[in-house]
């Protein structure tokens, strides 16, 4: 039998426990019961407490996000903006309304913990560069590139809290309208 990797699974059910219920509501008593990890694992992966657990789960969201970025093959800025608009889609529609993105949970759940503020921007860095380099294979200029990066970012961000929210994914049909019109006209 396969021995359990208890760090990778708590890593991952933090990072779950951040989209659905934010930074507050990823403590080690519910990532315990999420993943069903021995109580002692607790301290000996993390023993750097919960800050240490939410930045890797944060950074391990973020290096997923960033893989799945890294991949855009797209022909036009259009269709980078049509393939980042449509993943985050399906993540909202995925998580049935219930889940929005972990990294942003942990930014906004940070208000006093710097070191996890720290990590949720390397994140959001790295999607802008990963996203900005994306569109400059798309035929983007380097300086444009940012820009429509941190816009499709941000407009992203916003439709996954409309989307929990209204319990729907219409904002997602504006970004889909809207965003291919704004990437263009730099």
């Amino acid at each position: 039998m396969p021995r359990r990797d208890v760090k990778t699974e708590m890593i991952r059910g933090a990072g779950d426990l951040l989209a659905s219920h934010g930074v507050h509501g990823a403590s080690f008593a519910l990532v315990l019961d999420k993943t069903g990890a021995p109580r002692g694992s607790i301290y000996h992966h993390f023993p750097g407490g919960k800050t240490e657990l939410v930045q890797a789960a944060v950074l391990a969201v973020g290096a997923a996000v960033t893989s799945l970025i890294d991949a855009i093959d797209a022909d036009s800025p259009t269709d980078v903006v049509s393939t980042f608009v449509e993943g985050w889609r399906a993540a909202l529609n995925g998580g049935q309304f219930e889940r929005g993105c972990a990294v942003a949970a942990a930014s906004n759940g940070a208000t006093d913990d710097p070191a996890i503020r720290a990590a949720a921007n390397e994140v959001f860095t790295s999607w802008r560069r990963s996203l900005a380099r994306a569109f400059v294979r798309a035929g983007v200029d380097d300086a444009e590139a940012h820009d429509a990066a941190t816009l499709c970012i941000a407009a992203a961000e916003g439709a996954l809290v409309l989307g929990r929210a209204a319990r729907s994914d219409e904002a997602f049909d504006v970004l889909a309208r809207q965003l291919p019109k704004l990437v263009s006209r730099g």
